[in-house]
């Protein structure tokens, strides 16, 4: 008799980052660290920004994630996150830092206009 798998993935809004068969799902819940087995009770937590690890045979696999959510039901580990870097052990601090960078739009647009009013204030000096 084979041995039982979880189906799992990780979804981003852009993407499916990760999606296979694999013995073992650890997530970083709010809450803690959490391991999912196969036949493992129905479950919906909330995500941290963290590492998830999938158990592959010998193989681990580890995939940054900001903050979301994760859904347990039927051997099937579906993970919802805004966005997800697959890395290494060795590189997981790198990772955990980027995906937890805040793209503030507000400060994007705050520069940008910074500029344009230094291109008018430049203009118009010229034409003085």
């Amino acid at each position: 008799m084979a041995a039982k798998l979880i189906h799992a993935s990780i979804v981003t809004p852009e993407e499916t980052v990760f999606e296979d068969e694999v013995e073992l799902v650890s997530v970083p819940s709010v809450k803690g660290s959490l391991g999912i087995l196969p036949e493992h009770a129905p479950i919906v937590c909330q995500l941290d920004t963290g590492i998830v690890k999938f158990k592959q045979g010998p193989k681990e696999v580890f995939i940054a994630v900001q903050k979301g959510y994760m859904e347990f039901f039927n051997n099937n580990a579906n993970i919802l996150t805004g966005k997800a870097i697959p890395t290494t052990y060795q590189d997981r601090h790198k990772a955990v830092q980027e995906v937890g960078k805040k793209h503030d739009i507000v400060q994007e647009i705050t520069e940008e206009t910074k500029k344009v009013v230094q291109a008018i204030i430049a203009l118009r000096k010229l034409k003085k």
